[in-house]
């Protein structure tokens, strides 16, 4: 199993001092089947939000999110899979476009989770994972669908970049540990900014917390009037 590292993850609000290692920047790509997955080969629980066996209005924007994501890496073209997806969205349009060939269709792992609510798209409460022998055997929907079980069986397909994220290294000092903090462009530049500020003033402590932004907790920096003798790591030197 690869090694993930650990991710601070304070309560909305809450804040915890850190120290910024480095910030790496990473290209994110999404694999998509080159040849069109036909509606009898998708899995159990698309077959369902297809079939709108949810109840009326509860969890429809993570059920149809799920299934623009599932198109997308399932090789239907933009137009066809749109004209599929109104038949049941029910929801603003701007879901598909914010999830079709833009976002990972989930792993099962995620699915089987109970959500509090979209953006996070466990659905266990919707009656939609009814899972059949052959689900076993793979990671996801896509996988199923597009019956890939190996790196080998990934040669079916192509990989699409969707986005550029960075990650940025820190030192936690309320655990003690090393971890990182997944950003957009627009937080890295503005944790850059602060990098700059605080070196010049260094009785600054470097703050992280998490704020709410369209449903989804983000990460914020800030900086504030250190409480006694500022911790500083030799990175705060250089």
């Amino acid at each position: 199993m690869p090694y993930k590292r650990y991710q601070p993850r304070p309560e909305e609000g809450e804040e915890i001092s850190v120290s910024i290692l480095a910030i790496e920047t990473r290209e994110e790509m999404l694999w998509i089947t080159s040849k069109p997955i036909l509606a009898e080969e998708f899995p159990p629980c698309i077959r369902n939000i297809l079939q709108a066996k949810s109840e009326k209005g509860k969890g429809r924007h993570r059920a149809v999110a799920i299934l623009a994501a599932f198109l997308g890496q399932a090789g239907w073209s933009e137009a066809e899979a749109k004209q599929l997806w109104f038949q049941v969205a029910g929801v603003e349009d701007r879901i598909f476009a914010e999830w079709f060939q833009r976002m990972h269709c989930p792993k099962c792992e995620t699915l089987k989770r109970t959500s509090e609510g979209y953006p996070d798209l466990g659905i266990a409460d919707l009656d939609l994972c009814q899972t059949d022998e052959r689900c076993k055997e793979f990671q996801g929907p896509v996988e199923y669908a597009a019956d890939v079980k190996t790196d080998e069986d990934r040669l079916k397909g192509h990989m699409l970049h969707i986005r550029t994220l960075y990650h940025a290294h820190v030192f936690d000092w309320s655990s003690g540990r090393e971890g990182e903090i997944e950003l957009s462009e627009a937080e890295k530049l503005e944790l850059e900014d602060l990098q700059k500020e605080q070196a010049e003033q260094k009785n600054m402590a470097l703050i992280y917390t998490r704020t709410r932004v369209r449903g989804k907790l983000r990460p914020r920096f800030f900086l504030k009037q250190a409480e006694g003798p500022r911790r500083q790591m030799l990175s705060d030197f250089l």
